[in-house]
């Protein structure tokens, strides 16, 4: 499934992606994770340009290899292979007992997901 990149026209900023696929077309996050399906490309990129940017804001859960648990965080750093996450509390504060920063290569449903 090829993505093809939708870019804010004004600066040229990456806001996600959109790809199609045998159920139609997905809303993709810069990193890849899907968070929204759509019958047609239009409505994929609508999505991309008014929600890809502010979802990266958003709660989201990481899995923990070393402890095998998921853990709620919030994004530090966002690429299109990895994603910095910061670990937090369920309200989405840093607690200083149980602080952790993790860096996620080439996330996936199975080790990144938004809360």
């Amino acid at each position: 499934m090829a993505k093809e990149p939708i870019v804010r026209e004004d600066d040229n900023e990456l806001l996600g992606f959109v790809a199609q696929d045998t159920a139609g077309w997905t809303a993709q996050t810069i990193f890849g994770y899907v968070f929204a399906r759509e019958t047609d490309r239009a409505a994929a990129e609508r999505a991309v340009r008014d929600e890809g940017l502010s979802i990266l804001a958003g709660m989201c859960q990481y899995y923990d290899k070393d402890d095998r648990a998921w853990h709620p965080c919030k994004l530090k750093e966002v690429y299109e292979t990895r994603v910095v996450v910061i670990r937090t509390n369920a309200m989405g504060y840093e607690d200083p007992d149980d602080y952790k920063q993790v860096t996620i290569v080439n996330p996936s449903e199975t080790t990144l997901v938004q809360s």
